[in-house]
């Protein structure tokens, strides 16, 4: 017999990485990010783009976004909700039309701005407070892998969770939202 461990971590070497593009107006942000996701081995950040309208080129893989061996399409986006000239909304209104689509994240540091529901409806995998340390960014990262990419059930105590089939409400400030496909 294998022990549950050893087994789940040969189980994560079959997966590839996760194409990973990052969405926000903040460059001091996106290099943050950057650097903690570089360190995650089941991440590949393929890029950043500073607003909506170019996360959407990005995606349509038009102007200077259309070579796709430079600019790949993207498994996960992270999505910055306020952005100038097209913020995360907008981007979720595009996808929506899309008959193929990276999963969301989409995420603010004004949280009661968001309107979750409508969120979730446009297509968002998962709606949350963007990250403040490296430890909330971590447990996010592990959310979306294990729970959007593996399909596999995770509780954690430090956040609440609701997902559109089920909610679970652990006691913490944050809000997390996962939305099943």
């Amino acid at each position: 017999l294998v022990n549950g461990k050893k087994c789940f971590r040969a189980m994560n070497t079959h997966f590839n990485s996760i194409r990973t593009l990052i969405v926000d107006d903040s460059t001091d942000e996106c290099v943050l990010l950057s650097a903690e996701l570089r360190a995650m081995h089941s991440i590949k950040l393929i890029g950043f783009v500073g607003d909506g309208v170019e996360a959407i080129s990005y995606l349509q893989g038009v102007e200077q976004f259309n070579n796709r061996e430079l600019f790949p399409y993207p498994d996960l986006v992270l999505l910055d909700f306020c952005m100038p000239r097209c913020g995360g909304m907008g981007v979720l209104k595009f996808l929506q039309r899309q008959f193929h689509r990276p999963r969301v994240v989409l995420w603010s540091n004004t949280m009661d701005r968001v309107s979750v529901p409508t969120a979730l409806r446009l297509g968002a995998d998962l709606v949350c407070q963007k990250p403040a340390r490296k430890e909330e960014l971590m447990e996010i990262m592990r959310r979306i892998e294990t729970k959007i990419f593996r399909c596999a059930p995770v509780v954690s105590p430090s956040t609440r969770t609701t997902t559109s089939s089920m909610p679970v409400h652990l006691p913490a400030p944050q809000l997390i939202t996962v939305r099943n496909r």
